[in-house]
């Protein structure tokens, strides 16, 4: 188990600033490095390491990668077809993933966050649960980060093509094509709740399976109702996402503060926040299936990690101009608290995904 805890280790430290701004810029990409090694040379996973590693092997031509029995996305076997071709040893395809996905996240963290080394220590519990498990959603959560810059722009065309590319990898990514909309909406906080508790009713009470398949029986799509009732029943897919889980309590309390901290939020701020709000929505109304709930919500979950630290530089700078050069200290000390916070946050992620299954981690070699 100390490999897990040591890269935590590793990016807490990290937290530690320095006057210096190469030194700070140089701490990040070490942290980065450290990751991208460390999921790359994986050699075990609970996830879907041993399937990336062989499901491939038979897509030897163009013509197979778009007729193949891998079961898996186009953007795989694009990329297991290069390894075939140039007889790379297999482990290939998951350095390859690996790479792609922290290339992305590490564009994304550079361009926003106005502390990338906090946004790395929060980007670990998503880095475990799917770089280190389900790489080809890691690498569709990455790749749609990129739509954001055109949001920003409203290039509708440019953003869908960045989405498009995301689903070659999972096809789970289409679920952030409504964030276009996110930039000129405002909710306040008072709907935000209400909508929040309003869905814990509705999946109480209802249920979105029960609604679907509702609405399969109306339309008289029988095959359709028959294939997603023994969906949702299997025991793979059918247990439930606690609405207490201390992970959506966590998300529901970031939107909450990002509404009450930014009031003034630009057009930016604003978009995270929205963001925050409809990755607690998702938790939520996908809560009838674990499996749903955190790799949905993860789309949006992946906006955290620049939303935290906007968060606490408005703490930082309100604190300033009101106590003057006394603040600084207080930030210091609400800066390592919320450092051990995440750290402590990110050892209970590797222990459900590593250490409590005693998944040792090892070398491919």
């Amino acid at each position: 188990m100390w490999p897990y805890i040591l890269v935590i280790l590793i990016i807490f430290i990290l937290q530690f600033k320095s006057n210096n701004k190469e030194k700070e810029k140089c701490q990040f990409y070490i942290g980065v490095i450290i990751l991208f090694f460390f999921a790359a040379f994986r050699g075990v996973s609970n996830g879907d390491y041993t399937a990336y590693l062989k499901l491939g092997k038979e897509v030897d031509s163009v013509h197979k990668i778009f007729n193949n029995n891998t079961h898996m996305e186009i953007g795989y076997s694009i990329l297991y077809y290069f390894i075939n071709l140039f007889h790379f040893p297999e482990q290939s395809i998951i350095i390859a993933m690996n790479l792609i996905s922290l290339y992305f996240v590490t564009k994304f963290i550079n361009q926003y966050s106005p502390n990338k080394n906090l946004s790395l220590l929060l980007f670990l519990p998503l880095y475990f649960q799917f770089d280190m498990h389900a790489a080809r959603t890691a690498v569709a959560i990455s790749i749609s980060t990129i739509g954001i810059t055109y949001v920003l722009q409203r290039h509708i065309f440019k953003f869908c093509i960045a989405i498009f590319f995301a689903t070659l990898f999972h096809s789970s990514a289409a679920i952030v094509l409504p964030i276009y909309f996110f930039m000129n909406i405002n909710i306040n906080l008072f709907i935000g709740v209400i909508t929040i508790l309003g869905s814990m009713c509705y999946v109480y009470f209802v249920g979105l399976d029960k609604t679907v398949l509702l609405i399969f029986q109306k339309l008289n799509l029988q095959n359709f109702y028959v294939r997603y009732y023994h969906y949702v029943n299997d025991n793979d897919f059918g247990y439930r996402f606690s609405l207490m889980d201390p992970r959506l309590l966590y998300c529901i309390f970031i939107y909450i503060i990002s509404k009450k901290v930014l009031k003034k939020a630009t057009r930016i701020e604003n978009f995270f926040i929205n963001c925050s709000l409809a990755n607690v929505l998702i938790m939520i109304l996908f809560s009838e299936h674990t499996i749903f709930a955190c790799r949905l919500s993860a789309f949006y979950n992946i906006y955290s990690i620049i939303l935290v630290p906007i968060i606490l530089k408005k703490v930082y700078i309100s604190q300033i101009r009101r106590d003057g050069i006394a603040a600084i200290k207080s930030n210091k000390e609400i800066g390592l608290i919320m450092a051990v916070f995440f750290t402590l946050y990110a050892v209970s992620y590797a222990y459900v995904c590593f250490i409590a299954l005693g998944l040792e981690y090892k070398l491919f070699v």
